[in-house]
């Protein structure tokens, strides 16, 4: 099994803008190695019915599942307890939601079906 750290920004692209609303990073278990371009989804948990708008390249869809494009794989080294423990990170295509309320929606699956989590020192505007 690899542990990696997972990274995707959560943009919102509705009408003329493109602000990040937040962060989402994981640390998961996967029994593949991930390599650059390869895609991961993340699907809904059985009686699930979270739906959210995704901006796709031939206009807003509804969706309710996450498809993302590993970007970056990269690695890192860390000290712990007297040794070097190397680490595994994945930069992600971005999640474009077409307003703030997909934005919550999807958040709200990822942190609570997929185990993600919202950066605390990133930025985050769906805290207000």
């Amino acid at each position: 099994m690899y542990e990696v750290e997972v990274w995707i920004d959560v943009v919102c692209r509705g009408g003329n803008r493109s602000e990040t609303v937040c962060t989402l990073f994981a640390n998961h278990r996967m029994p593949i190695r991930p390599l650059m371009e390869e895609t991961l989804s993340f699907h809904q948990a059985k009686g699930s019915n979270l739906e959210f708008k995704l901006v796709s390249p031939v206009g807003p869809a509804r969706q309710t599942s996450v498809r993302v494009t590993i970007d970056e794989v990269s690695h890192y080294a860390v000290k712990s307890d007297g040794e070097v423990l190397f680490k595994t990170s994945l930069r992600c295509s971005e999640i474009p939601v077409v307003s703030e309320q997909d934005a919550r929606v999807v958040c709200e699956f990822m942190t609570g079906q997929v185990g993600f989590e919202i950066d605390p020192y990133g930025v985050n505007k769906l805290a207000s």
